[in-house]
């Protein structure tokens, strides 16, 4: 069985919510699911410890550069993603330095800038909604920036599939 997600991110990767400001958030966007014929499974705030990959799962199809428009490629992004997490792979990919040159322009970027097939994110921080169903498919700018001031951050969203 697979599983769609809306994971909610704060713009800035570091930043994380107090949890007094997550539960009326996860609650608020629950309720973006309540009009009829749409449904949510469960929508919860998760705190990371480190800024973590939010990645869209079968959604991550390729990575090009913004400087060049290069194709870079997801392995050469994993394996980035693999030496930063201690060369290991488990669990949520975990990152302390989001610097990073492209292969392609040999550019100094961060992870934040490359360019993503559909989007992904890095984050401390995410409400995951997940198995959902909505007439409309993303959170609009008004439902994100209503989320985002409950919170007290700007957001952004980030669609997955496993």
């Amino acid at each position: 069985m697979s599983d769609l997600y809306i994971r909610v991110i704060p713009t800035d990767p570091e930043w994380q919510p107090t949890a007094e400001a997550a539960a009326p958030a996860a609650e608020y966007v629950a309720g973006l699911f309540a009009r009829p014929g749409d449904h949510v499974e469960v929508v919860e705030p998760v705190f990371y410890d480190r800024i973590t990959l939010i990645d869209g799962g079968e959604y991550m199809e390729n990575v090009f550069c913004p400087r060049c428009a290069a194709a870079i490629g997801l392995d050469w992004f994993w394996d980035v993603l693999i030496a930063r997490n201690g060369g290991r792979w488990v669990g949520e990919p975990t990152i302390d330095d989001l610097d990073v040159t492209v292969p392609c322009c040999r550019a100094a970027l961060t992870l934040p800038e490359l360019r993503f097939e559909a989007p992904v994110g890095f984050a401390r921080f995410e409400l995951s909604a997940r198995n959902w169903a909505r007439g409309v498919w993303d959170l609009s700018d008004e439902e994100l920036a209503v989320t985002g001031a409950i919170l007290g951050h700007p957001v952004t969203q980030v669609h997955a599939h496993y």
